[in-house]
């Protein structure tokens, strides 16, 4: 490792000039906001003041240390920092150290009962806070990296400067493998700053692998045309990204579907015929060039990478047996067949020493022949229902003795937000029953099914997973909520982004799941119909709004408050706007229905046409000019938060579905005018259906 020695100011950070936020002491009452919570922890008396300058001790003097101290003092403001290589003293400092480089050091934590023996978990870290100062002491470069974020988490605003809560914590994970994955094919795809930025936040809980889920987005020289514009994945992107992560003791994974999910690739007329059959989206195992093709490619995606993984996919390959295998499977069985591709590709020199994950849905309804597999298979229990048990998803592995991880998800496609009653269930029952069952890791998903998914928005789960694979057992849902605004904000002034959060998703238990489909489709057109009828017979749409108001304005109020991942609050502030859109959306059919009623009622008993501009025309217009106003104002804020993240491929899907409601709008104005055209002829009316209201009458 290289070795940098810096004189004692030779890191002098002044405060940049923002006052420190007034907020209350987030440890009061003997409170512990952390996340992922410690494995052993004492609170002690006396916290450490290190008054107007806070001076950083590496003992080492290697790199990663150095690096380590400065994501605790780039978070400090309004206070000098020096950071400097010293092996003397452990008095009115932070000090970071290994067992041995420091007496005093090893001498202060044996006496408080955190010495560290040789063979602790190379991830693990013992940290004493009191008030002579810090001492933050393990075996290897990330266990000290893992010990400095939970620092970073007991270093609190006091006054004008910053204390430490005084503590005695032992740390180590529960599991190995502790990693995120991020859905690269499905719509969105991050551009290289947003992707850092996830590692970034990753790491600051303790997660250490970040795996890009991708179909054909790896850049082919051999096979090009399987590449998209605007979103192929170069060599020297993933080297940058690889490099970046190593810092922060983050492991680039490389995931590339091997089986189904191919229909990119196979849409190309040269790789039509390597389908299951035509127009296919799964290989099919009876052509020897699906292999010849996986061989290529696999060839040039594994040297991108340095990681000893990589995940080969093989999940929901629901074709197969009904084309070119039929006769193969029908000869054998399903999982015969299944299995047998998974050994080929297993078996492909681009593989050689590789340890492979792949999906294991069908792998576990057969674990007779598990045997067949080579020993560097492991399989990825996945499913992401909220249950109160996940042991027929894990029982049979570990009854073989075979390797697997557990995958729940933080969220997926298809939600306007995360359905966060469902996920945290799974995350917590999952990850527990994984550690009972003795799962290697977690692999904690993502998914953007619909192609719009905002990663900023699911940040409360994320967070979450990377606490369940830290922490030993069942970890507290409550205890992590209270913790949540402080370790992932800054903000010790209440609770109002966990509440917020929370309240946002409880709407899904509420009324029912709400998608997008909810929030897209014109209560107007044939298609929204069920819809519409399903939302305003909730009779739940009026309280509903005021959930998701409630939400916007907790998260408004509070941002000022917010001392960290500050550029994550718009996508929160988006989705309490977009929720209450579909309710208000409801709502506003509902009136213009009633008014639409109202006037043929009136019409009836012989009343002027021209009262028409009074009793349905101003007040329809104004309606619909509010659905075109939030419309627009939606499309504007979701496609400044998707340049945040993402590159421009993919928008234009999301964006169009703003333009269809906006012409639906005038649409409906226009069917209004017609009726009234109708009117004016005969005194008749347009049947009700022909004016867009398909749907029920609302409940009065």
């Amino acid at each position: 490792m290289k070795r940098i020695i810096l004189p004692l100011l030779a890191l002098l950070a002044l405060g940049t000039g923002r006052a420190i936020a007034q907020q209350h002491n987030p440890f009061e009452g003997g409170k512990l906001p952390l996340i992922p919570y410690p494995a052993e922890v004492r609170v002690g008396e006396r916290d450490f003041d290190p008054g107007e300058r806070l001076t950083v001790r590496v003992c080492s003097g290697d790199e990663e240390d150095f690096f380590a101290a400065a994501t605790l003092t780039d978070e400090l403001e309004n206070i000098r920092t020096v950071v400097r290589k010293s092996r003397s003293g452990v008095k009115g400092a932070v000090m970071l150290t290994r067992p041995g480089l420091n007496r005093q050091a090893d001498e202060r934590l044996k006496q408080a009962g955190l010495e560290l023996a040789p063979d602790f978990n190379p991830e693990g870290y013992v940290l004493l806070a009191d008030g002579q100062g810090v001492i933050v002491s393990a075996n290897t470069a990330a266990g000290l990296f893992y010990g400095v974020q939970t620092l970073r988490q007991l270093v609190y605003p006091s006054g004008d400067g910053y204390r430490v809560r005084a503590v005695a914590v032992r740390d180590a994970p529960a599991m190995r493998y502790r990693w995120q994955q991020d859905d690269w094919s499905r719509g969105p795809i991050p551009t290289l700053e947003y992707a850092k930025k996830q590692v970034r936040i990753l790491s600051e809980y303790k997660i250490n692998g970040y795996s890009i889920y991708a179909e054909n987005l790896y850049q082919s020289k051999s096979h090009p045309a399987i590449n998209p514009y605007g979103g192929t994945i170069t060599p020297e992107e993933i080297a940058e990204l690889i490099d970046y992560a190593a810092r922060y003791h983050v492991e680039i994974i490389p995931q590339q579907q091997t089986f189904g999910h191919l229909h990119y690739v196979l849409r190309q007329e040269r790789y039509a015929d390597l389908g299951e059959k035509r127009g296919s989206q799964i290989l099919s195992p009876t052509e020897p060039g699906a292999y010849d093709f996986i061989g290529d490619y696999l060839g040039e995606i594994v040297p991108m990478f340095t990681s000893e993984f990589i995940h080969i996919g093989c999940d929901e390959t629901f074709e197969l047996g009904r084309g070119k295998s039929k006769e193969s499977v029908a000869g054998s069985s399903h999982a015969d067949v299944y299995l047998g591709h998974l050994k080929k590709v297993a078996a492909l020199p681009a593989l050689k020493d590789k340890k492979l994950l792949f999906w294991g849905e069908i792998a576990v309804e057969h674990p007779e022949k598990l045997d067949l597999l080579p020993s560097n298979v492991i399989a990825v229990a996945w499913d992401y229902l909220p249950r109160d048990s996940y042991e027929t998803f894990l029982k049979p592995y570990a009854d073989k003795h075979f390797a697997t991880f557990v995958a729940p998800s933080a969220f997926y496609g298809g939600r306007v937000f995360p359905d966060y009653l469902s996920h945290m269930k799974n995350i917590r029952n999952f990850v527990r029953d994984g550690q009972k069952y003795g799962s290697m890791g977690m692999l904690n998903t993502s998914w953007d099914d619909m192609g719009e998914d905002l990663f900023d928005m699911g940040w409360y789960g994320v967070v979450y997973a990377a606490a369940c694979a830290w922490q030993h057992g069942e970890s507290d849902l409550d205890r992590y909520r209270d913790a949540f605004d402080w370790a992932f904000y800054r903000n010790s002034d209440g609770h109002p982004f966990a509440d917020g959060i929370c309240k946002l998703a409880d709407v899904h238990g509420r009324v029912g799941a709400v998608n997008f489909e909810m929030a897209y489709t014109s209560p107007f057109t044939e298609a929204g119909v069920a819809l519409q009828n399903h939302l305003q017979n909730t009779g739940a749409c009026r309280e509903m709004r005021l959930w998701c108001e409630d939400a916007y304005t907790q998260f408004s109020r509070a941002r000022d408050r917010v001392a960290l991942h500050g550029s994550t609050v718009d996508a929160l502030l988006f989705a309490a706007r977009r929720m209450d859109f579909v309710f208000h959306k409801a709502l506003l059919a509902g009136e213009m229905s009633d008014l639409y009623d109202a006037f043929v009622r009136d019409d009836d008993k012989g009343y002027a046409v021209n009262t028409a501009l009074y009793d349905l025309i101003m007040p329809y217009a104004s309606r619909l000019g509010s659905l075109r106003d939030m419309t627009k104002e939606l499309k504007l804020f979701h496609r400044d938060l998707w340049r945040g993240e993402n590159r421009p491929i993919h928008w234009d899907v999301a964006a169009i579905r703003y333009d269809r409601m906006l012409l639906e709008w005038e649409q409906q104005y226009d069917r209004i005018q017609l009726d009234l055209q109708q009117q004016g002829r005969d005194g008749s009316h347009l049947p009700r259906e022909q004016v867009g209201f398909r749907f029920d009458r609302p409940q009065q």
